[in-house]
């Protein structure tokens, strides 16, 4: 009996580790899993339906929008995974939101993308399935921007974002992705956070830009206190990463600060 049990035992584990093995293979080369893969630039775009004409003009628009980024390497080599029927993007143990990024991969998930229209666009219980759209060249600079800090500081990277949100890596990804670099405007979204932020909201708060699509609350938020470190207070991206004063306080001077 001891021995049957002893059999049953190694099987399990033997079928297990078989499992894990074949689960990490997949997941670190989706080249084995969708039929087909374009190039663009240094974005290799796996999908199994035929690609829109504009993606091309998409991906690469998001690409040049990272190359203002301080931390951006033009080496850096990008694998996007499309939710066109492939079971990729349900591979990875933490698959969340309209799209994800781990490692040096991009992967849309729970939204619908359109190149041609260039949005995202997706329905949550959360939001009480209300429609809601993405500009689809900021969410990819978006995610993109998260590929390039896991290039830039892999170690930061995995260990500040396991389980939780990095606000600092949230934050800086949309700095980036939305392009508000020095644009000289960060008094007047100041104001504009505390007016979006004194409406009632549905699911997750958001407010809707002039071309109809949306912004996330908290990542304007987010990216606002970072431009603030960047640009007021003359600190680079390490030195942020460092930072170890909460969100509350820096949220607090950069209201002290629009408010002189």
């Amino acid at each position: 009996m001891l021995n049957i049990i002893k059999k049953i035992i190694l099987s399990s584990l033997s079928i297990l580790g078989i499992s894990t093995f074949v689960w990490i293979v997949l997941l670190l080369n989706p080249n084995m899993v969708y039929s087909s893969s374009t190039q663009i630039d240094n974005v290799t775009v796996y999908h199994n339906h035929e690609l829109e004409a504009e993606a091309k003009g998409v991906i690469q628009e998001a690409i040049k929008i990272i190359g203002t980024s301080s931390i951006y390497d033009d080496q850096i080599e990008v694998s996007m995974c499309m939710n066109d029927g492939s079971y990729y993007p349900e591979l990875y143990p933490f698959a969340a939101a309209t799209a994800y990024a781990f490692l040096n991969k991009t992967v849309m998930y729970n939204s619908t993308p359109s190149f041609r229209d260039n949005i995202t666009e997706f329905s949550w219980a959360v939001n009480e399935y209300e429609t809601r759209k993405y500009n689809l060249t900021y969410l990819l600079a978006h995610e993109f921007m998260h590929n390039v800090q896991y290039d830039y500081n892999a170690k930061y990277q995995i260990c500040s974002t396991f389980g939780k949100i990095n606000w600092k890596l949230e934050g800086h990804a949309d700095y980036i992705a939305r392009k508000f670099k020095n644009d000289g405007l960060l008094a007047s979204k100041i104001n504009n956070y505390l007016f979006q932020v004194k409406h009632g909201h549905k699911g997750v708060p958001v407010f809707t830009l002039e071309d109809g699509t949306i912004q996330n609350l908290s990542y304007y938020k987010y990216a606002l206190v970072i431009q603030y470190l960047f640009e007021e207070k003359g600190m680079n991206y390490n030195q942020i990463c460092q930072l170890e004063t909460s969100l509350d306080m820096l949220y607090f001077d950069m209201i002290e600060w629009s408010n002189s």
